[in-house]
């Protein structure tokens, strides 16, 4: 008499975090973007990460994506220059 377990496990999953920087060169840089209370600042990093989530979310790493967020802005070459990181949830 022989027994067979067999365990289906789902591979496991980490939290993975990417950061980078966008340059959006309609947009320039104002001392208020300095100031992450400031509105302006609160506008502009929503703004960029409704942006990121709707990139990812339709691409192959939407399944993965969990947000985007703005964490600071500095002037660019010819724009806004936007610093971010995203989270992900993968195997």
């Amino acid at each position: 008499l022989f027994f067979f377990s067999f365990f289906l496990s789902a591979p496991a999953f980490s939290f993975i975090y990417i950061g980078g920087s966008v340059e959006i060169p309609n947009l320039t840089y104002t001392n208020d973007l300095n100031d992450p209370t400031s509105q302006k600042f609160i506008l502009q990093a929503k703004a960029i990460q409704n942006y990121l989530a709707e990139t990812y979310e339709s691409s192959f790493l939407g399944k993965y994506y969990l947000k985007s967020v703005v964490a600071d802005f500095s002037e660019g070459e010819s724009g806004l220059q936007a610093y971010f990181w995203n989270t992900f949830w993968a195997p």
